[in-house]
């Protein structure tokens, strides 16, 4: 008996697996992933509708940490320099900031490769240009 739900688990024939494709109305879940120890990378390979799902988590996760770091640098102006507690808050803040940058690389690298695959129509090209060229006034303007 538990060789057969090892077996369904393992091979995705479990109760959960059908039920999540039906909640996709019929389109298969595609996650896979390789690790790689000799770079110590990981390479994900999802489908649209998951790697949409997994960008939303991730850029919601990261606006939390972002705001978590606001509040532990908000707090740490308080403490007296040199304390442990400001010593404490600062290693706080580095730790929010690194997986901060992390996850938003994430989503930067996604918003990349959607942007890449995207064929501009040419009313779409023209709009682009048009904009960029305002874009550029107004950083422009900024400085």
């Amino acid at each position: 008996m538990l060789a057969g739900t090892r077996d369904r688990a393992w091979h995705g024939t479990s109760r959960r697996s059908r039920q999540a494709q039906q909640d996709t109305d019929g389109l298969p879940i595609t996650a896979l992933g390789h690790h790689d120890p000799d770079s110590q990378t990981v390479t994900l390979v999802l489908d649209a509708a998951t790697a949409n799902i997994a960008i939303y988590a991730i850029a919601a996760h990261a606006q939390e940490r972002e705001a978590h770091l606001r509040e532990v640098q908000l707090h740490a102006q308080d403490l007296p320099e040199g304390s442990y507690g400001r010593r404490n808050r600062q290693a706080i803040a580095d730790r929010e900031t690194r997986i901060t940058t992390r996850l938003r690389a994430i989503e930067h690298a996604y918003q990349t490769a959607i942007e890449r695959d995207h064929v501009p129509t040419s009313l779409e090209a023209t709009q682009g240009r048009r904009s960029s060229k305002r874009m550029t006034g107004q950083e422009m303007e900024l400085e």
